[in-house]
């Protein structure tokens, strides 16, 4: 990439951290490759001496998959060949207009639960919080989510604190489930685990690099306001011209 850095930074820990970005039919690919690269740029680019991630597509076969965006996918393990991971993301999904619906995926939340019990990072990219969520490791935590999807989520998920408006959250006593918000912001999630598993030089090179930014001003901007559609206004009430009828309040 012309402009981009060629120091080699030294890179933290003994070996690089298994990353496994889960593949599933309702994931989009933008945010599965956007971190495969992102996660990965400190070696394509030579920013550090040795490799800080091992970064794979996995799911529940080896092989191609035809994801929801309409593209496919080469699936390059299956959870039932890996034992252990340092950090498992999955990526961003597409609800289906009858919403989430909870079991689809009981081989997939199972492995993520071990994982987790066998010391993972769980992480979530936008919606794909409501697959990790099914582990029931969310319950009484809190998490961000899509905020289109955010009602949604509540009623699938009521023992989660969900805030919509904020950009990453680390719950959990080890501050090993980390979820992000709205599209975009698995920008924010990769910037964070190359700062916290490769130092923060190395997350600012990437970031130059690839000209990503932190959403510092959260996802608020973002939310459109919706108001409130119960104030019994139609049409046969619509006012005159010229102003409103003095017996309708102004909502």
């Amino acid at each position: 990439m012309t402009g981009a850095t060629t120091t080699a930074f030294p890179r933290t820990g003994p070996r690089p951290r298994r990353v496994c970005l889960v593949a599933l039919p309702d994931a989009v690919v933008s945010t599965i490759a956007g971190l495969y690269d992102v996660l990965r740029g400190a070696t394509t680019m030579g920013l550090t001496a040795e490799a800080p991630f091992a970064v794979e597509t996995v799911g529940e076969a080896r092989g191609p998959l035809m994801l929801a965006s309409g593209v496919p996918i080469d699936v390059q393990r299956s959870v039932d060949d890996i034992e252990a991971a340092e950090i498992v993301i999955v990526p961003s999904i597409l609800l289906a207009r009858g919403g989430w619906t909870k079991g689809r995926y009981p081989k997939l939340a199972a492995w993520l639960a071990r994982m987790r019990e066998r010391g993972a990072l769980l992480c979530s990219a936008c919606s794909g919080i409501f697959l990790i969520a099914e582990t029931g490791l969310f319950d009484g935590r809190d998490a961000t989510v899509h905020f289109a999807y955010a009602d949604a989520f509540r009623a699938a998920y009521p023992s989660v604190t969900v805030h919509p408006e904020r950009v990453l959250v680390v719950s959990g006593l080890r501050e090993d489930l980390v979820s992000s918000g709205a599209s975009s912001s698995w920008h924010d999630l990769a910037l964070y685990l190359i700062a916290r598993h490769a130092g923060a030089t190395v997350a600012q090179a990437l970031a130059r690099a690839f000209a990503l930014q932190w959403h510092q001003d959260g996802l608020a901007p973002y939310i459109v306001f919706e108001g409130r559609t119960d104030h019994g206004d139609d049409l046969e009430h619509e006012p005159a011209a010229g102003g409103l009828r003095a017996e309708q309040p102004v909502v």
